[in-house]
């Protein structure tokens, strides 16, 4: 998948669900970064409120957003044509919470140096649909990306070069398909950076809403003063959250751009993504 995420990618995924956070964006016309901030948690210096309009806009104008109205609240909601956007643009989130069919897609070929600009698209489009390379000039996939991926080679005029396959198993000599999978996508690698993420959100959501008790203070005075201190103190603390959270969110996103998302059946027993998911919807 894309490791770089564009405003525009994170919008659609948001308001698609396809992230596990949100499902739909409250009050978006109003028209200030807040709905931006919503998904990132803080709105960048560079994300001004004339940017945020124009996207909201282009995708209202070429149909893959909607407005509702629930409860008399103005909402935004992705259309069918902004998943199938989605899709296209992220195609491994189709295979999200797709059951396996215990296939495996094999790409095999053999390109010349001379071709070198033709080999390095492939390759870049083999990472774009999740495929791990299992050895050089051969990479494996568990989802079906056969018809996308005789259509690129036709499109790029690499039908000669290329071959791919359709298998029911991978015979190894050591190790079973989750081993296999462990090492062709380094997820040892990937689930400590969820687990680091998970750490952080946690410990952030366990400090929330620890109030900064006031002392038995007898002189006023010296009681108001103790009691603006604290309030400082809070909006300091949360000033602080508020920055905590666009940090996670902003790793969360970069993330699940790197993940391929494999089936159920290969993955490590406690995959970190679901509790990641479930710790950010209570943050």
């Amino acid at each position: 998948m894309k490791k770089l995420l564009r405003p525009r990618d994170i919008f659609l995924l948001g308001l698609g669900g396809f992230l596990d956070v949100l499902e739909e964006l409250k009050d978006p016309l109003g028209i200030m970064a807040k709905s931006y901030k919503a998904m990132y948690g803080f709105t960048p210096e560079r994300y001004k409120r004339q940017n945020y309009s124009h996207l909201v806009w282009r995708n209202l104008k070429v149909g893959y957003i909607e407005k509702i109205i629930k409860d008399g609240e103005v909402y935004l909601r992705l259309t069918g044509e902004g998943k199938e956007k989605i899709i296209r643009d992220f195609p491994v989130m189709a295979f999200r919470k797709k059951k396996w069919d215990e296939k495996w897609r094999i790409v095999l070929f053999d390109i010349a140096e001379l071709n070198r600009r033709k080999r390095d698209a492939l390759r870049s489009k083999l990472k774009e649909l999740g495929f791990g390379m299992f050895q050089q000039s051969v990479y494996i996939s568990p989802h079906d990306f056969t018809k996308d991926m005789v259509e690129f080679l036709i499109t790029s005029q690499l039908s000669d070069f290329v071959y791919v396959f359709e298998i029911l198993h991978i015979q190894m000599a050591i190790g079973n398909a989750k081993e296999l999978a462990r090492k062709v996508w380094n997820l040892d690698s990937l689930s400590e950076k969820y687990k680091k993420l998970i750490e952080k959100i946690s410990h952030l959501i366990g400090t929330h809403g620890r109030e900064v008790k006031l002392n038995n203070i007898k002189d006023r005075e010296a009681e108001r003063n103790e009691k603006k201190k604290i309030e400082r103190e809070k909006k300091r603390n949360e000033k602080t959250r508020k920055e905590e959270i666009g940090n996670i969110k902003e790793e969360y996103f970069r993330l699940i751009s790197i993940d391929p998302f494999l089936p159920k059946d290969l993955l490590p027993v406690n995959w970190a993504f679901s509790k990641l998911t479930d710790l950010l919807k209570k943050l």
